[in-house]
Parts: C-alpha cells; sequence; structure tokens
C-alpha cells in the first residue's frame, strides 16, 4: 500500500524542472559580498569574482571561486588582491579558451586609486602577485575592464581623471602578451576630450580590440572605437552606438562572436532614470550596421537596467539585466532574453522565446547581473542578492538556457515514448507544447539538443535526495523533507530543485528514487 500511494503521489505531482538549478557563488557570508564578474573558458569551465566586505582584514577585498561546467564549485572560494590595505573593489575577469584566466580591480594606488590585475593558471594557482596596470599616477583610476581572446592576449581599460587635460575623464587602456609582457605603451582610447565613463572591451581572434564606453559631457552617447591590439596601428573604427541622447546612461557592455561580429547593450530613458529600458545594436565585423538599435525588454513599467550580454563563438547570445518588477517595494529580479545566431548576416535580432525571469528567490532585490556563455549556446549568469545567504548582500548564480525535464510521460525516465511525443509535435509552433523543453513556443532543433543530452537516462540523481546521507532513499530522508514543507528560503534542506521552496517538485525526486541504493 506504501508504495503504490507513493507512486500515485508520482503520477499526480506535475512539475517541470529547468536545467541547472540556482547556487551560491560565496562561501564567506559575513557581511556582503558584491560587484559580481564571470569568465568561462571552451570546456564551460568558469570563474567568478566578486567583492567582499572587511573579508581580507580591511575594507574590501576580491575573491573568486571557480566552477566546473555542471556550476558545482570547483576548490574553495580564495583571495586575489595581495595589498589588503585600502579598498579594493569593481573586479573584472577574463578568460581564455584553456582556462587561464586574469582579474582586474581598482585599488589604492600612488596618488588616489589604480588599476591592478593578476593573472592565474587553469587550476586557480596564481602566476605571480598583483601589478599595477596604469603607469599614469595622478588623480584616480577607476572601473576597469577585461579582455582575453583564445590565444591568451589582453587588454584592460578603465576611466582616467584628469587624462588627458584638467578636469577631463578619459578611457585609457593598455595591451598584454600571453605572456603577461606589456605591448606598447598605454593607450588614451577615447576620441573625445569630455566625460568618459565606464568601458567594457573584447578582443578577438584576429586581435582586433573594441572598446565601448558612455561618453560626452552629459554622459549621454554610447560610444564605440576599434583598433589593432599593437596599439600601433590607427584606429580602424569610431562611432556613435545609440541614436537618441538619453538624459544619462549606465554601463554599456559588449560582446563578441568568433568571426568579429558584435552586440552593444546599454539602458537609457529620454527623460528619467527610473523608467529606463534596455536596447540592443548589433555589429557586422566589417563595422556595418543596418539596423536602428531595438528595445531589448518587454516588461516596461519601472527601470530596466544595467543589463549584460554574451555570447557564443556562432553568435548566439543572451541579454541579462535587473527589472523593478514591484515599482511600489525595492523588490528587483534578474531577467534575460535570448537571441539566435545571425551568421554572417547584420539583419535585426531573433529573440529565442520570450524574456524570462532567472532568479528563483524572489525576496528584496536581486541586482547588477553578469553572464558568460558557452560555445554551445549555454549560458550562466551570477548576481547579487539581498539578504539570500543570511547577511547582507551575497552572490548567487544560474544556468540556462531554461531547458525542461525531457520525461514528458513522467515515468522518471527519458526513452522512446517521450521521443514519440516531442516527434509528433516537431516544428509545430503555439502554446503550450508538451515537448517544448526551452520554453520558446516551439518545438525544434533546440529542444531535441536537451532531449539527447537526457537520453536513456533518469532526469534525477540518486544521491542528491540522499538528505542524511546514508546511502539509501527512505523515510528519514522523506521525514527530514517534510520538516521543510511549504517552507521559503536559501538553502532549505530538501529544496533539491533549488527554487527557494520546498514543495511537490521535490518530493517527487524522493519518490523516484524510493528505497533504492544510492551507492
Amino acid at each position: 500500500m506504501k508504495r503504490i500511494v507513493f507512486s500515485y503521489l508520482l503520477i499526480a505531482s506535475i512539475f517541470t524542472l529547468a536545467y541547472g538549478g540556482e547556487f551560491q557563488v560565496n562561501t564567506h557570508t559575513s557581511n556582503k559580498q558584491e560587484n559580481a564578474a564571470i569568465a568561462m573558458n571552451a570546456n564551460s569551465n568558469f570563474v567568478a569574482v566578486w567583492s567582499s566586505y572587511l573579508q581580507d582584514g580591511n575594507s574590501n577585498g576580491i575573491f573568486g571561486q571557480r566552477f566546473d561546467a555542471n556550476c558545482s564549485p570547483v576548490g574553495d572560494e580564495f583571495p586575489i588582491n595581495t595589498t589588503t590595505i585600502g579598498n579594493q573593489n569593481m573586479p573584472a575577469v577574463a578568460m581564455d579558451a584553456a582556462g587561464n584566466f586574469v582579474v582586474v580591480w581598482h585599488g589604492p594606488g600612488v596618488s588616489e586609486e589604480d588599476i591592478f590585475a593578476r593573472r592565474f593558471e587553469p587550476n586557480g594557482a596564481p602566476l605571480a602577485d598583483e601589478f599595477r596596470v596604469n603607469s599614469q599616477t595622478n588623480s584616480r583610476q577607476l572601473s576597469p575592464a577585461v579582455a582575453m581572446n583564445d590565444n591568451g592576449k589582453l587588454i584592460i581599460v578603465w576611466e582616467s581623471l584628469d587624462i588627458p587635460d584638467p578636469c577631463t575623464k578619459s578611457i585609457c587602456g593598455q595591451v598584454y602578451d600571453s605572456a603577461g609582457a606589456k605591448i606598447s605603451g598605454e593607450l588614451v582610447i577615447s576620441d573625445q576630450p569630455s566625460i568618459c565613463r565606464y568601458p567594457d572591451v573584447v578582443i578577438d581572434d584576429t586581435n582586433e580590440v573594441i572598446v565601448v564606453w558612455v561618453g560626452e559631457s552629459s554622459l549621454n552617447s554610447v560610444r564605440v572605437r576599434h583598433f589593432p591590439a599593437d596599439g600601433n596601428e590607427p584606429v580602424l573604427f569610431s562611432t556613435k552606438v545609440n541614436e537618441d541622447n538619453f538624459s544619462s546612461l549606465t554601463r554599456p557592455s559588449i560582446a563578441v562572436d568568433a568571426n568579429g561580429n558584435y552586440a552593444i547593450v546599454w539602458d537609457g530613458h529620454p527623460d528619467t532614470y527610473l523608467e529606463e529600458d534596455v536596447y540592443l545594436r548589433r555589429y557586422h565585423w566589417s563595422h556595418f550596421t543596418h539596423e536602428e538599435p531595438i528595445l531589448v525588454n518587454t516588461y516596461q513599467d519601472g527601470a530596466q537596467s544595467n543589463p549584460a550580454v554574451a555570447m557564443s563563438r556562432d553568435g548566439e547570445f543572451v541579454v541579462v539585466w535587473e527589472s523593478d518588477t514591484e515599482t511600489a517595494t525595492t523588490q528587483k529580479d534578474i531577467f534575460g532574453q535570448r537571441f539566435a545566431s545571425a551568421g554572417e548576416f547584420v539583419a535585426t535580432p531573433v529573440t529565442v522565446g520570450e524574456q524570462f525571469r532567472i532568479n528563483t528567490y524572489t525576496i528584496d532585490g536581486q541586482e547588477c547581473p553578469a553572464a558568460a556563455m558557452s560555445d554551445s549556446g549555454s549560458f550562466v549568469t551570477i548576481w547579487q542578492s539581498d539578504g539570500q545567504d543570511g547577511a547582507g548582500l551575497g552572490v548567487f548564480g544560474d544556468s540556462g538556457p531554461k531547458v525542461g525535464c525531457a520525461d514528458f510521460t513522467e515515468d522518471g525516465f527519458v526513452d522512446l515514448r517521450d521521443y514519440c511525443i516531442l516527434g509528433d509535435e516537431w516544428l509545430k509552433d503555439q502554446n503550450p507544447l508538451i515537448a517544448d523543453l526551452i520554453d520558446d513556443n516551439k518545438v525544434d532543433g533546440q529542444d531535441l539538443a536537451g532531449f539527447c543530452e537526457q537520453w536513456l537516462r533518469p532526469c534525477y540523481d540518486c544521491s542528491e535526495v540522499d538528505i542524511n546521507n546514508d546511502g539509501r532513499i527512505d523515510f528519514r530522508d522523506y521525514g527530514l523533507w517534510a520538516d521543510n514543507w511549504s517552507k521559503e528560503g536559501p538553502g532549505l534542506v530538501g529544496d533539491f530543485t533549488a527554487n527557494g521552496t520546498v514543495n511537490w517538485g521535490d518530493l517527487k525526486l524522493i519518490l523516484f528514487h524510493w528505497a533504492k541504493n544510492c551507492n
């Protein structure tokens, strides 16, 4: 009778699981961890970095954590800055195809703030101590960004006060070879003597550098500039990206594919920052674009801000941003929108599905997202979350696209019966569809790819639901799960799906493995 009851609950529990699941990035949770950045290599392994208050004993320090392609931590979180006096903040990170990575940040310098960097091997071992990047040390150097191509060549850019003239702020840069040696001297990249801030940068496989920033007197222009990575050749291309002059713009973001085609995103509004939207413009590698900037977000109440873009080598990309989803409160959520690859052609970007919320924990604010995308088109988003780890801000992440479980028949196994359901809905374009694994209202090759990843295997790992770690799924695990039934919050025992609550979806995992040995 017991098995019959549980089997009935298994069938009755209709629940579609997302691929991956929300995970915590930082291990140290005292005070606040914020301003996170992410970089990924060719095998989908990635590293996340952030600033952590008082963890190194003096104001903010920079810390990191490596992850494998399944979003599982590799080793422990580790300190990055070797000088711990003063405030180290605003980190950025880049990684080459082999997994070597470099972290940059700004911290106390010769005069005021300077830009610092540290290089690491794929296993996380530092190649040397931190080093100062900027040669000009007068006044303040802030807001660094870094890019590295597959061969290990890298460029670091930042905003520099009083360069080239007093009371101006320019975007400067320094190029390094794969061994960490400087190539040429420090560059002044911005081409207008005004206030230039918030740079972002990419470097493609041909060693062409593309830098984007906010500039002009009232920060109302997004500008982009191209030049060779040797720093000795003339500028290849320079232009204004946005069509309309908004009153104030925040950080733009840029991503590039293997052919040198790239996308730029930014946020703004003609009248007020309280109603900002996210905009996108895509360029061909020849710097040609025939499209107007397009609106990315479909939800338009409140501010949609702080966008970031990540792109695969094939040109598929995702835009993520923070959204004032509850304008009457302080609630913010992280949203995303995926776009298909356009190959060698520059056409109006084609969305894949609708915009989607990325965070599952929805209490208080989720802000400042960053994203990285693999060659296969899967991506990881990280952001800072208020109160989720129990102590101020913490860093959390999730993977995508949101590929659902391919167990359409809900028998706990992905097999030919599920394939027949997918085949019956092949190339249909409607809503809802049972086999629409990525939730874009159609069943096509992307759903088939997600299905194949799950072929002939259970959807759930037995060890995931062995709560008491005794190697068996039984009433002891059920009792621990039931103790948290319907509770909400981070890190709950029994929240196997990591969606912030203990519910029927988690019970389904227990039922599937009931009375099994996990060893």
